[in-house]
């Protein structure tokens, strides 16, 4: 299980960020130099930094992320999706953004991010720690809802093949 849920996965999407030039063999082989590296370093970091402050960083980190992926489906999408383009890599799709990537998402992610890990790192502010998860869930998906709303709200999604009834 441990091959096929940590090894496999990452491969193939190394080997999908340049298929023309990476393998899934390479990538294989990037994934296991990555792995190696990480596996080696995780001691030294982990007795310096301490699990705790390790796992409240990770959190805050992946908070807006969850913040930002639920605003978008509730909030900004009214929970109305295009089967069809969401699967499509077109210029022109629903999901497409810029080049394949949602700058407005990406800038709500990175502010909620400064803040839900300020909470976990600056000494001042030790006293939510507790709480970075939610305040950067809060915050990712308040500043996406912010940034998207006016951009989705002219796009009709009444033709989406996977809305609900």
């Amino acid at each position: 299980i441990n091959l096929v849920a940590n090894f496999i996965p990452p491969a193939y999407d190394i080997a999908n960020l340049a298929p023309a030039h990476i393998s899934a063999r390479t990538g294989g082989f990037i994934t296991a130099a990555i792995a190696f590296f990480i596996g080696a370093l995780w001691v030294s970091f982990i007795s310096n930094v301490g699990i705790a402050a390790f796992v409240d960083t990770l959190g805050a980190v992946l908070a807006p992320l969850y913040g930002i992926i639920v605003a978008d489906y509730y909030l900004v999408r009214k929970q109305q999706l295009n089967l069809q383009d969401l699967f499509s890599a077109e210029a022109g799709s629903t999901y497409y953004y810029d080049g394949g990537w949602n700058r407005k998402a990406m800038i709500a992610f990175g502010i909620a991010s400064l803040f839900s890990v300020a909470s976990v790192w600056m000494p001042g502010l030790s006293s939510l720690s507790g709480y970075s998860w939610i305040f950067g869930a809060m915050l990712g998906a308040l500043f996406h809802y912010l940034l998207m709303r006016k951009q989705c709200a002219g796009k009709s999604t009444t033709a989406a093949l996977g809305s609900r009834n």
